[in-house]
């Protein structure tokens, strides 16, 4: 009898202890980074997948990339990267859906710092200047110069 009580008890607070009351708009099932770059939208601007990669010398190099949805053509004008402008190249204007891409493969931007002055692990803000979306600020994470950034100067 104790035995039955026991198994109909453990039953019935499993069936209790197991539910969500969060729903679908639980704040933790709507994340969308999938990397550990940041992501941010400011208008029809998309910026993805942001990090900064410390090199052995101290310097930084911006990764990620940034599309333009708009029919509006933009310019990404400026980067300051942990309160340092960094020095930008090429300064080609944002047009729709060309990305511009800093680092990898199928670069065709680069934004450097000659002194990060933070460690791996750590982040630091990043402030983008559009000549017309305006400023955007990123909470960037610092990675390595090993594993798959190994090959980034």
């Amino acid at each position: 009898m104790i035995s039955r009580r026991l198994s109909i008890g453990l039953v019935a607070s499993s069936l209790l202890l197991t539910g969500c009351a969060s729903g679908g708009q639980a704040p933790t099932r709507n994340i969308k980074q999938v990397t550990d770059g940041v992501e941010k939208d400011a208008g029809d601007l998309k910026i993805r997948n942001v990090k900064i990669v410390v090199l052995p010398d101290g310097s930084g190099t911006l990764v990620g990339f940034i599309v333009n949805h708009s029919e509006e053509i933009d310019q990404l004008a400026g980067i300051f990267i942990n309160g340092q402008q960094a020095e930008l190249a090429p300064t080609a204007p944002l047009a729709k859906n060309v990305p511009l891409i800093f680092e990898g493969e199928s670069a065709n931007a680069k934004a450097k710092v000659a002194q990060l002055g933070a460690i791996a692990g750590t982040r630091v803000p990043v402030d983008l200047y559009f000549a017309k979306a305006g400023k955007v600020r990123l909470d960037t994470l610092i990675v390595d110069n090993t594993g798959i950034y190994s090959s980034i100067l």
